[in-house]
């Protein structure tokens, strides 16, 4: 599991600001709720004795109008003796806290008007003047006939109204009100006021942060997700395949790798802007098919994708179902080359049905692989599931651990097939094939062995047993000539460099030993395997380029390396009597390679038919069952 750090990675970081701004915000929301349980606690003390002497004083005004059969605002309306005698005991109430003390009521339009106001002359309100009130909850009182606080905050000093009923008939008649202050304690308001206005810069930077997090993360995932993407198909790449595989739940998928069948012709007659548009359109029409947010689809190179369905509730049908419909869309689709001419595309594709039995998803995708092998070798455009009891149980298959057995026990040989000069129709060379031999004496081919060590150590070393074999062939024999086949990646390796390096030393073995090399995108792109064939050259080996036309064909690359021979895709060769496209595509080649003083061996030739079409071409040698099978002979 690769190490995810948060330097590399901000999503994890917007989790951790997230949750730091939720601490201090509820920091905040505590102070705050603090600052109102001690605002809470001083009305309590402080509204004590007021509220005990309004309650008295709006007795006492009660009983003296008690007697009145008018009501009470009229009667104090009409006995001016008694609203001055209120009014003066109003005025007893008033001190340095206690700034008003007045009497009102509530006409019939429901304006609020005085009765009596215990303020000084100069500042005493007259009967009946209208009073406004500030605040709805002066209405409460009526509803409610009890008395009510109505706190007015300011910064250093509470202020209060403090309203008490005065009923007649159950009915509110008057209203005492009383409004004083309480000065808050100063030093805690200071301090519970500070630690608020830090929490709150606090808050705004971590909002800030978050802000410039959040617009990270987008670039990040925007990076993430160009990285991902492979940008002729819009779908997942390799490096998405790379950076996930271990995290991919083998359980919930099956496992499919599709091949479009001879894409390397389309390329080579039509040209990569349509070998490329082929490859598009293809990516749409899986994209279209599989189930969104389930399967997942990725390019895994070239014109392989890889295909994950995901199985629903442990019925694997209904994923091979969507590999199956996948299929038959790209059969039924025309793939326009211009706006007149189309073209059919197959594809072969290889499905492994069980990958939850390998250990990891590379295990589980060999197993895939194995099966696009076989699919391919079927004639290619099908379907080939892996057959785990075929695979293990047929004396055809050996694991790997059994091929790491056959290169230490000397299981390995080489069979020879030859490669016939088609003027003089004798042998020019031999191509040795590789072959393993079982503990119970069967010949095991390479499309049985490649497939399940591709991307591991032993292919190197199954290369290295190879060279060695044929290396001692040719000290045997001095007057043949082998060619044998290596992968892009032993032209890069050091050890099988440094043997073919030493193999040169001795005189009249690199002429004779020919380095067959199958042309592929990596080999295309990669400047140190080039380099190092124009040395091997320098050496005095052939360099030969396999299966051209199959794939990659590049004519420019052919002289950037400067090959010998190239040898034409069997694939083609075979069709070469029926198909018009095939013909035309072989001729280009050969017309090409006299051009270049390359020479040109054509494969596949199984057939007198096709063997004397490929002498009126000119191609200079052939190979194939016309001539001879592959066998362990001694040359």
């Amino acid at each position: 599991m690769r190490k995810i750090l948060f330097t590399k990675n901000p999503i994890y970081l917007i989790f951790i600001v997230l949750f730091i701004s939720i601490v201090f915000s509820l920091l905040l929301y505590g102070t705050i709720k603090l600052e109102k349980n001690i605002t809470q606690k001083m009305i309590e003390v402080s509204t004590f004795d007021v509220i005990s002497i309004a309650n008295n004083n709006a007795s006492s005004i009660e009983k003296s109008l008690q007697t009145s059969q008018k009501a009470y605002s009229k009667e104090l309306e009409l006995n001016p003796k008694l609203r001055t005698q209120i009014e003066e005991n109003l005025s007893l109430l008033l001190t340095s806290n206690i700034k008003y003390a007045y009497l009102i009521y509530k006409d019939a339009r429901g304006i609020f008007r005085f009765l009596a106001d215990g303020a000084k002359e100069n500042e005493k309100a007259f009967l009946n003047q209208k009073f406004d009130i500030d605040n709805s909850r002066w209405l409460e009182i009526f509803e409610t006939k009890k008395s009510l606080i109505i706190e007015h905050g300011f910064s250093h000093q509470l202020s209060i109204t403090y309203l008490v009923p005065i009923l007649r008939n159950n009915e509110v008649e008057l209203v005492l009100a009383i409004d004083f202050s309480i000065k808050k304690i100063e030093e805690i308001n200071k301090i519970l006021n500070w630690i608020q206005y830090t929490i709150i810069t606090i808050i705004f930077i971590v909002i800030g942060f978050l802000i410039l997090l959040l617009i990270q993360t987008f670039k990040y995932l925007a990076i993430k997700k160009s990285a991902y993407t492979d940008k002729l198909t819009g779908v997942y790449n390799r490096n998405y395949l790379q950076d996930t595989e271990n995290f991919i739940n083998l359980n919930e998928y099956i496992l499919a790798t599709l091949d479009i069948d001879y894409f390397k012709a389309v390329n080579d007659t039509y040209g990569h802007d349509i070998g490329d548009k082929i490859l598009s359109q293809t990516a749409q029409i899986i994209t279209s098919t599989v189930r969104i947010n389930e399967d997942i689809i990725i390019r895994y190179g070239g014109e392989e994708f890889v295909i994950l369905a995901k199985i629903n509730r442990n019925d694997n049908l209904s994923a091979l179902n969507v590999i199956e419909r996948i299929f038959k869309n790209i059969q039924n689709t025309q793939f326009y080359i211009n706006n007149q001419e189309f073209i059919n595309v197959t594809v072969s594709i290889g499905v492994n049905l069980v990958p939850h039995k390998s250990r990891s998803f590379s295990d589980a995708f060999k197993l895939a692989d194995l099966a696009l092998y076989d699919a391919k070798n079927k004639g290619r455009n099908n379907i080939e599931i892996y057959d785990e009891i075929k695979n293990k149980n047929t004396e055809s298959t050996l694991s790997i651990n059994e091929i790491k057995d056959a290169i230490e026990k000397k299981q390995v040989v080489c069979f020879y097939q030859e490669i016939i000069d088609a003027k003089t129709e004798e042998i020019s060379y031999y191509e040795a094939l590789l072959r393993i031999i079982d503990k119970n004496g069967n010949i095991v081919l390479p499309e049985k062995i490649l497939p399940i060590i591709k991307g591991t150590f032993i292919l190197r070393n199954i290369t290295k047993t190879i060279l060695k074999i044929c290396y001692k062939k040719l000290r045997e024999e001095k007057d043949i000539k082998i060619n044998l086949n290596l992968n892009p990646k032993d032209i890069i390796d050091n050890s099988i460099l440094q043997l073919l390096k030493n193999f040169a030393l001795e005189e009249n073995i690199s002429s004779r030993l020919g380095l067959e090399i199958v042309e592929s995108e990596d080999l295309i792109n990669c400047k140190e395997a080039k380099d190092n064939l124009l040395m091997l050259k320098g050496l005095g080996y052939k360099i030969f380029i396999d299966d051209f036309g199959s794939g990659y064909s590049n004519f420019i690359y052919l002289t950037e390396i400067k090959s010998d021979y190239i040898k034409i895709d069997g694939n083609i060769i075979s069709k070469i009597l029926e198909d018009k496209i095939s013909f035309l595509l072989v001729k280009s080649i050969i017309d090409f390679a006299k051009e270049a003083d390359i020479k040109v061996i054509a494969l596949y030739v199984n057939s007198k038919e096709i063997f004397e079409l490929m002498k009126l071409l000119g191609v200079d040698y052939a190979q194939g069952y016309y001539f001879s099978t592959p066998q362990e002979i001694k040359v």
